[in-house]
């Protein structure tokens, strides 16, 4: 009879390819909605080892806005500062695969935890078993505890992460598959458990449980509500002390909730009167894609879909034009305002089948015209969400394909990013607005902007996957474009002007002002000031090495 005990001396499973421990397999549609996962990192051993940007702890900006300064609370903890073996403190609790679900049950109660790891004749973690597993798949299922083995119920392999890790990968780790445990493997040695309980002592609103919410909304007009909480999330993260690319991965991975959720809900209706005539995937593009909205902006989105019989071409065309006009409908309901431009999926432009939209990629590499640019800084940044992830793999495998042969397209892009002015005087000091604009600067189309599109050049120029401007220079780094340290102070840079854009603007939304991206250099602190002339002096100096390497001169100006 198997038996529960503690143990030491196991490895790290590979976490699942869906949901998470805790959670019942979920039944699909056909063509319904599924969550995007996109490879991150080694998912043998939860978040990658390797130095991610939070990791670099340098001290950070600190923007003050009319409001005060948004630094974190005194005497308060953070998910950013402390490391997962801050809060994996006891012994975890294990038993073998014969375990019986009356034993594991009275273990649980016995030791006040919630979940048990289930290992192998080897003593590796083959599974987890959490009280909601016994709670649905054993007790609401009608099994017999007596005789229904951990094997049985366990979730298989379970989800883990390293000591090392920061306690803001754990949360977002769980965010990502919606689950409340990981385990903890150090260099194959198992070394406890952590849930959501554990975020607690460091005063962090733990995402999954505004996740579930979004999941369970049973209808678009419950979603506004649950939008509002992500932007408050925002300016509870930016207090503890967190970056910009912690917290735009965070966001993006509600904000993909909400989308999902509108999409299911206008699925789920439709379907019921005539089913979708052919696989569909749900597209994002711009910051979205990129997982760079910290706050909702507008909308960029599309639609693609499985080519149809030439006789069914119409039909298809009906059905995905009311289906995406519901959707983008039910996301300005949701506080995701419509884009003025109309890049949304319920301009029929932006609702095609996969052919028409290979060939808008292959003629936008093709020809050397401004409105290039304009589609290379939206479509180019493009990410699923959710359906046939395939339709969209095979427009991101095109231009990974075709665009590294394309040196005057980007050319053209290059000739884009030194074009765009940095505010900085002949001294290199920053230069600010005159008139109205006294003491301001864009920090936006100051440097933000070229920032993401040397980020976006360098991911077509070297076919990369990455879409976030991090990532990529990151990436670009490892392709030996650039030195490490170069690469890390790019990503520096953009991550203080973006943090000093966030900061400000929800400044702006606590006194009822519309947002922009003009910070008041004049009520930054010194050192922030400085903050801001290095990131600016970063970014002139990057135009200068695109300027000469792609020979961006020979277009002209």
């Amino acid at each position: 009879m198997g038996h529960v005990r503690h143990r030491d001396g196991a490895r790290p499973g590979i976490p699942p390819a869906g949901g998470g421990p805790g959670e019942p397999p979920r039944r699909r549609r056909s063509h319904a909605p599924a969550l995007r996962r996109p490879a991150r990192g080694d998912r043998r051993g939860g978040p990658r080892d390797r130095a991610r940007p939070q990791d670099r702890r340098a001290a950070g900006p600190s923007p003050r806005h009319a409001g005060g300064r948004l630094t974190p609370a005194a005497g308060r903890a953070s998910p950013f500062l402390h490391r997962v073996r801050d809060l994996a403190t006891r012994a975890p609790v294990t038993c073998d695969l014969g375990a019986t679900a009356r034993e594991i049950a009275a273990r649980l109660s016995r030791e006040a935890v919630g979940s048990v790891v289930v290992t192998d004749a080897q003593g590796a973690p083959a599974g987890i078993v959490t009280d909601r597993d016994l709670r649905t798949r054993v007790v609401a299922a009608g099994r017999d505890a007596a005789t229904t083995r951990a094997a049985e119920i366990m979730s298989s392999p379970p989800v883990t992460i390293r000591p090392g890790a920061f306690a803001f990968e754990a949360l977002l780790e769980m965010t990502r598959r919606g689950i409340h445990h990981l385990v903890v493997v150090d260099e194959g040695r198992l070394v406890g458990v952590i849930s959501t309980n554990d975020f607690i002592p460091l005063h962090a609103t733990h995402p999954v449980a505004l996740s579930r919410e979004i999941e369970r909304a049973p209808a678009i007009g419950a979603l506004a509500a649950l939008a509002e909480r992500v932007t408050a999330l925002v300016r509870q993260l930016l207090r503890q002390g967190g970056s910009a690319y912690d917290i735009g991965q965070l966001v993006a991975e509600l904000n993909d909730r909400l989308v999902l959720r509108v999409l299911g809900l206008v699925d789920e209706r439709l379907s019921s009167e005539t089913p979708a005539p052919v696989p569909y995937c749900w597209l994002a593009f711009g910051s979205e894609a990129r997982r760079e909205q910290t706050l909702r902006t507008d909308q960029d989105n599309g639609l693609v879909y499985a080519d149809p019989d030439p006789g069914a071409a119409a039909a298809a065309a009906a059905w995905y034009g009311r289906f995406s006009g519901e959707v983008v409908r039910g996301l300005v309901e949701t506080g995701f305002p419509p884009c003025e431009g109309g890049i949304m999926a319920s301009n029929p432009r932006w609702c095609q089948p996969l052919a028409a939209w290979r060939a808008y990629f292959d003629g936008w590499m093709a020809v050397q015209a401004p409105e290039q640019i304009l589609a290379a800084s939206i479509f180019f940044d493009l990410r699923p969400l959710a359906g046939a992830l395939e339709l969209a793999a095979s427009l991101r495998g095109l231009v990974r394909e075709e665009a590294p042969g394309q040196r005057p397209f980007l050319r053209f892009l290059a000739h884009d990013v030194v074009s765009r002015p940095v505010p900085l005087t002949m001294f290199g000091n920053v230069a600010t607005g005159r008139g109205e604009r006294r003491g301001r600067v864009d920090v936006k189309a100051g440097g933000g902007m070229q920032l993401v599109g040397a980020g976006r050049l360098h991911a077509l120029e070297l076919g990369l996957e990455e879409t976030n401007t991090v990532d990529r220079f990151r990436a670009a780094a490892e392709r030996g474009l650039y030195k490490e340290e170069v690469a890390a102070e790019i990503a520096d840079a953009w991550q203080h002007l973006v943090r000093l854009r966030l900061v400000h603007q929800l400044g702006q939304l606590e006194r009822g002002e519309r947002p922009d991206n003009e910070v008041d250099v004049r009520r930054l602190s010194r050192a922030d000031a400085v903050l801001l002339r290095e990131a600016l002096r970063t970014v002139a100096r990057l135009q200068a090495e695109l300027r000469e390497r792609f020979a961006t001169s020979l277009i002209g100006t």
